[in-house]
This record gives structure tokens, sequence and C-alpha cells, in this order.
């Protein structure tokens, strides 16, 4: 977001790399630190798994004040540069 650097995600950089450790571990950390930004919710698990033809994301999280954990499952297709929910 111009003029707030701070809001906003640099998810979208990393996604499309090619597969590494590293990288994975960019997606971890960013995914981590938006989350944190939220009060509301608390993450609980994060899990990647990469596709052939892109990347499926499996959040688990709470949402504040509750205790039960919901699951979150985002397929990001390099094709088409898009996400969705599955």
């Amino acid at each position: 977001m111009p003029g707030r650097p701070q809001v906003g995600t640099s998810l979208w950089d990393n996604l499309f790399e090619n597969q590494s450790d590293e990288t994975n571990q960019s997606i971890l950390n960013e995914i981590q630190r938006v989350a944190g930004l939220d009060p509301r919710m608390q993450l609980s698990d994060v899990q990647l798994f990469p596709q052939e033809n892109g990347m499926l994301i499996q959040i688990e999280l709470v949402v504040l004040p509750s205790t039960d954990a919901q699951r979150l499952s985002i397929f990001f297709d390099q094709q088409s540069r898009s996400a969705s929910y599955v």
C-alpha cells in the first residue's frame, strides 16, 4: 500500500520463485508476520505443499476469543498467477 509499507504482504514476491528451503522459509516468515499484525487471531500452524503448477498453503488459526482452530487452504496457481480457496 503506497505510503504505508508496513500494511500488506510481500508474499507474492516469493510464491513463484524456484522452490528452495530459503524460499519456503521466507513464505512462512511472511505469513507469520502478517498474521501477527491482527490481534484478533492466533496462528496455530502453517504448512506449505509445493505443487507442479503452484503451491498449496494450509493455515490453521484461531479467531479470538474462541479456542476453536479453523483451517484455511489456499492454492496459488503459477500459470494464472491467482489464488483460490480450496
